[in-house]
């Protein structure tokens, strides 16, 4: 068997535990969101959500180590052997744990000055959101200093086990929720209290199992400093990407509580909730595909890693569409059947966040290349520049009065335009044209869209809403949706892919 072969069967038996994982960990999370909304109440949940969010505006330099070390670890795994990884292990368990006691104590400071002087939240509810806040940074702590061993684990294509931790952290999770109901102190400082012993227990896991399994996991007291120039370098260009990603988040959750309070807060944390759940699914297919990206661009294979590329966003794309296309034509209903009380602009703003997360997974794609190479300086600095307009042009049209729709609309245009200059700066990587990149990655995305949403169209435009009109669109969307795809969208190599699954599934 080739080696093209023994990768792609290696990508389907690791898709599918990472697809075993979403069905579990999307069903348990979806429902633990429903209840820790009635738990918590729609002014608390928004609160937290600030609270949580302005934490994970600082995951952004974290963010941008760890893909460091990811893109090194693979890269000298592939070229240098056990030698190499360990260099890497080593280097990067010192950076961590700098970072982490660096961006903690920074979070604190200015976490702190946010919470008692910008924060929207009811004067009786602010001792609970200060200790949500000393708690979630806590957990985010932890996962900086997990990074170097899930990146070992990545790097050796152990995602039975990534799925396995997932599992069992949706399970705690939901557990918290339950636990609450029969909690008398604060629920929502508790409930951050209990997610970061989970964040914890993640750590211990990956550590003690990266430890066991890999010999190159072993602790010295001298490290390659040449090798720690390259990673800071590296990941110091890396920050502007992660910092505008971030941003696109959090820095609209900022503005909407500043404008608007925290009620378009939970609207916005039910979309980005949805949102979550359909980029989990795509990275079911992202994970085991990006160290093999890497690796072919360590070996000089560059066919096989323009191969993937194009192959991955493809893919991506159709299992995106076939998730999302019911969402989008039976929105309101879906959040009726999930949501109780629904927040105000919480319709559009679902369907606006899955029209960034289609972009952003185009995106995803060309940037592993570009990671891949580890010239990072004028991809990140030009497509990071670009992405962080959305921030000045939501504020000044909410400034102006116009809706948060059109806020959150800003960062779907400038996203779009992200992509399009990191297609050009990926042609100074690797030797592609954008014809070629339109001819066998939009336009067979754009007719299998365009075909699939034709009868599901229909059927919602001459129904009235409810249980018939859902399950017919959602039945046809998705056979319209795997038919396109497969005839349309999927080359033979994608095709055989699908094929090594489903008999993986079988077997």
């Amino acid at each position: 068997m080739t080696d093209y072969a023994q990768g792609n069967k290696r990508i389907a038996r690791n898709s599918l535990f990472m697809s075993l994982r979403m069905v579990f960990v999307l069903s348990l999370t979806f429902y633990a969101t429903r209840a820790i909304l009635e738990i918590l109440g729609e002014i608390d949940y928004g609160v937290y959500n600030t609270v949580c969010g302005f934490v994970s505006l600082f995951s952004f330099l974290n963010l941008s180590i760890s893909n460091g070390i990811q893109r090194f670890y693979n890269f000298e795994l592939d070229c240098h052997g056990i030698k190499g990884a360990c260099r890497v292990y080593n280097t990067a368990l010192r950076i961590q744990f700098l970072a982490a006691i660096l961006l903690l104590l920074v979070i604190e400071v200015v976490g702190i000055w946010y919470i008692n002087h910008k924060l929207v939240c009811p004067a009786e509810r602010l001792d609970a959101a200060m200790w949500a806040f000393h708690f979630s940074a806590v957990g985010f702590t932890l996962t900086i200093i997990q990074a170097p061993y899930s990146a070992a684990i990545m790097a050796h294509e152990k995602m039975d086990f990534y799925a396995l931790v997932s599992v069992l952290d949706a399970f705690l999770k939901l557990g918290i929720v339950f636990m609450l109901r029969f909690i008398s102190y604060d629920s929502m400082a508790t409930y951050a209290a209990l997610y970061a012993s989970i964040n914890l227990l993640n750590l211990l896991l990956y550590a003690f199992y990266a430890k066991w399994n890999f010999p190159e996991i072993v602790f010295k007291k001298l490290i390659d400093r040449k090798l720690f120039r390259s990673m800071i370098c590296f990941s110091g260009w890396n920050i502007f990407g992660s910092f505008s990603g971030i941003m696109k988040e959090q820095g609209i959750n900022l503005i909407f509580n500043f404008f608007c309070g925290p009620i378009v807060n939970a609207a916005k944390a039910l979309a980005a909730q949805i949102n979550a759940g359909l980029m989990a699914f795509v990275s079911n297919i992202i994970i085991p595909v990006r160290p093999q990206v890497v690796q072919s661009y360590a070996n000089q294979n560059y066919d096989r890693t323009l191969r993937l590329t194009y192959g991955v966003s493809r893919v991506t794309s159709c299992v995106i569409t076939l998730i999302t296309l019911p969402i989008i034509l039976d929105t309101h209903f879906i959040l009726h059947l999930w949501i109780k009380s629904i927040p105000e602009y919480t319709d559009t703003f679902v369907i606006i966040v899955i029209l960034i997360s289609f972009v952003n997974n185009l995106n995803s794609a060309v940037s592993g290349v570009i990671h891949a190479s580890g010239q990072m300086m004028l991809y990140q600095t030009v497509c990071s520049s670009v992405s962080l307009m959305c921030i000045p042009t939501a504020y000044l049209l909410l400034k102006y009065g116009y809706s948060p729709n059109y806020a959150l609309l800003m960062v779907l245009l400038w996203t779009t335009l992200s992509q399009y200059v990191s297609l050009l700066i990926m042609k100074r990587v690797i030797n592609f044209t954008l014809i070629s990149y339109t001819k066998e990655v939009l336009w067979p995305l754009l007719k299998m869209i365009v075909l699939s949403a034709i009868i599901p169209t229909i059927i919602r435009l001459n129904m009235d809403e409810g249980w018939l009109r859902f399950l017919l669109i959602g039945s046809t969307s998705v056979v319209m949706t795997t038919l396109c795809s497969y005839l349309f969208a999927m080359q033979a190599s994608e095709k055989e892919m699908i094929k090594e699954y489903v008999r993986k599934i079988q077997s």
